[in-house]
């Protein structure tokens, strides 16, 4: 690639749940940072998330490594990231899917899943289902890549409730969509051109809750590295509100980094 990535993760329980639902993943190997937000009772929303990012960096493993391959007919209206990425959150969909209905006790069992992974500068894009959230940072401008599968961002978009009433609704967790709750959900797939500059954020609904877009981009001015500026976003979040679990990835395009001797060795070494 003709740049390098820098990736940081973080995540807090809140004040009021008892555990954790939220699967956060960062391979800087894959060039993948990943956040879903699992729902429904007996841990059923932990194995979820855990299940979605799991199975999503395994089956990209796989294909990048040739231990499968995609058919060739799958999906051809999609860039060739974009299918891969479909394929991996179609049988992470399917695996969710099986076990909410194989036991009573996880029925309705799911979770939200966004992703971006990056092969190179021409091969990139963004898996979404649910209502966790990318952004991006590029010239001073911050702007959310994907668009919420929930009941008020519905009505947002048919023009019957603001944004601010959206945000501020008591019935904003009701998804329209998320992996696991039928055979063929089908995640959005939404193709991106990185540049040396972006700063990408991959959140949980629950740091939306406590921290505004505003309030982001006041930290994202600041220039902190990704390990702080992620921490500083759940942190906030969840001083603000914490009724539900925040977690965060954050993705920073720099600069090709020259290698030095040492990194060369241990890379041939690899």
């Amino acid at each position: 690639m003709e740049f390098d990535i820098e990736l940081a993760s973080y995540t807090d329980i809140g004040k009021i749940r008892e555990k954790n639902e939220d699967s956060i993943l960062i391979s800087p190997e894959l060039c993948l940072g990943a956040v879903a937000d699992g729902m429904g009772g007996h841990n059923a929303g932990e194995i979820a998330s855990n299940l979605a990012v799991s199975i999503l960096e395994k089956t990209l493993i796989d294909l990048r490594e040739k231990k499968i391959v995609l058919p060739k007919d799958y999906e051809t209206n999609y860039s060739p990231v974009g299918r891969k990425l479909l394929y991996a959150s179609s049988l992470a969909n399917y695996r969710v899917y099986t076990l909410a209905t194989e036991n009573i006790k996880r029925n309705g069992m799911g979770t939200t899943l966004s992703a971006i992974y990056i092969e190179d500068e021409n091969n990139a894009a963004v898996v979404h289902i649910g209502d966790s959230r990318v952004y991006v940072y590029r010239g001073d401008i911050f702007s959310q890549i994907t668009t919420d599968h929930s009941y008020v961002q519905q009505q947002v978009t048919l023009g019957n409730m603001t944004k601010q009433e959206a945000e501020n609704s008591r019935i904003q967790n009701i998804l329209m969509k998320a992996l696991g709750l039928k055979r063929d959900a089908k995640c959005d797939i939404i193709n991106i051109k990185p540049k040396v500059g972006d700063v990408y954020i991959l959140c949980s609904d629950g740091v939306n809750k406590g921290i505004s877009d505003e309030d982001i981009l006041v930290l994202l001015r600041q220039k902190l590295r990704p390990t702080e500026l992620c921490k500083k976003i759940v942190q906030i979040s969840a001083q603000k509100d914490g009724k539900d679990n925040t977690s965060c990835v954050v993705l920073h395009v720099l600069p090709k980094q020259e290698k030095t001797f040492f990194s060369r060795l241990k890379s041939f070494f690899k």
